[in-house]
């Protein structure tokens, strides 16, 4: 226990895995508490444009397999991914911005429907509880009427009662009593129908009133749902006219992605161009070089030899300087004996001379054998 204890039990740390997006590389995000697949690429990141790291590694790789990994340097693919992502955000902005514009005139435009037709419901119902209205007061008009017609009748054969009565006075005197009684019946009954008539008149052309006014105010109401109607036409008209714009700013975007994929291809192409250019520049150099080479080789060659005739040179110039200092001590010892001789007779002199010239030494001659220069001749 005790030794189990005090030993060191070494645990494997993993190195913490890092986005395969090349240009992020940022750390990830260990798996859930339930473990699972763990991440290749950061689940919450985004790039300008709305992508994900994922989509630009995909984008990426799928250009690299276009293009190949040795027909383009890295630094120009780099840079044409940059170029290509510039791109897509100088487009996708201006699109963004289209979009959320037309989502506003489309939500707007949905609104400004909406309340029409709300609006134009609204007004068929006034519409309708008018007309109702104006049926109603057509016909209590009608019936004021017919009430009207009814008192009418009502006072005439009240006037032929009255009439009947005033007839039958002078036959019937005890019937003159139930007479003036009927008479006064008659006009109460008179006067009351006449009053009760007056009253269903002017109630009448309340009605009347009323039902022109609701007229006007249907009138009114049809104008306004007319208006409404055409709103709500005009803003059809401007929702189609919207969707068409959209239409055409899309057909633009693929035109702006086709003419992108053009340049791009273009830029592929010139890629390609640079690289063979670059390959025969670099051929071009290699036989330079071969060439530099092997005239280096023979210019060594050349210096050599020209190394080995400036030795054996020297060694002629070594060997002329010597015969040079030897002709001229020889010269020197020929001028020093001629310039002792002058006054010794030729004889001796041109041995002396001789024996320069074949290389003794005059001066190691024994005494004896040197003339007598102070003899006097017979």
């Amino acid at each position: 226990m005790g030794e189990n204890e005090g030993a060191v039990v070494d645990e494997y740390v993993p190195e913490q895995a890092r986005c395969g997006f090349r240009k992020c590389r940022q750390p990830l995000p260990p798996p859930g508490p339930r473990g699972g697949r763990p991440y290749e690429f950061c689940p919450d990141r985004t790039w300008p444009g709305g992508k994900s790291c994922k989509q630009l590694a995909a984008a990426e790789q799928a250009l690299r397999e276009a293009l190949g990994d040795d027909a383009v340097p890295a630094g120009a693919l780099t840079d044409a991914g940059q170029a290509f992502d510039q791109a897509a955000a100088a487009v996708t902005g201006p699109l963004r911005t289209l979009s959320n514009a037309l989502d506003a005139v489309t939500a707007h435009l949905r609104d400004e429907i909406g309340s029409a037709v709300n609006q134009a419901d609204a007004a068929r119902e006034a519409a309708a509880e008018a007309d109702r209205q104006r049926d109603v007061a057509l016909e209590r008009a009608a019936e004021a009427e017919q009430a009207a017609e009814q008192a009418a009748e009502a006072a005439r054969v009240a006037a032929q009662a009255e009439s009947l009565a005033k007839a039958t006075a002078d036959e019937a005197v005890e019937a003159r009593s139930a007479a003036q009684l009927a008479q006064a019946t008659a006009e109460s009954a008179t006067a009351v129908i006449t009053q009760r008539a007056k009253e269903v008149t002017e109630e009448a052309a309340e009605q009347r009133t009323r039902a022109d006014k609701l007229a006007v105010t249907l009138a009114a109401r049809g104008e306004e749902l007319a208006t409404r109607t055409a709103e709500r036409d005009a803003a059809r008209t401007a929702l189609a006219e919207a969707d068409e714009r959209r239409k055409t700013w899309e057909r633009l975007l693929d035109t702006q992605k086709r003419e992108l994929t053009a340049e791009l291809d273009a830029v592929r192409a010139q890629l390609r161009d640079q690289d063979a250019r670059h390959r025969e520049a670099v051929a071009e150099q290699t036989a330079r070089e071969t060439a530099s080479r092997t005239q280096l080789a023979e210019v060594q060659t050349e210096l050599t030899a020209a190394r080995g005739q400036l030795a054996t040179a020297q060694v002629k110039i070594s060997q002329s300087e010597a015969l040079h200092d030897q002709v001229t001590v020889t010269l020197s010892r020929i001028r020093k004996r001629a310039l002792a001789a002058t006054t010794e007779p030729t004889t001796p002199l041109r041995d002396d001379l001789l024996l320069i010239l074949l290389g003794d030494n005059p001066s190691e001659k024994p005494a004896s054998a040197e003339p007598d220069t102070g003899k006097v001749s017979g």
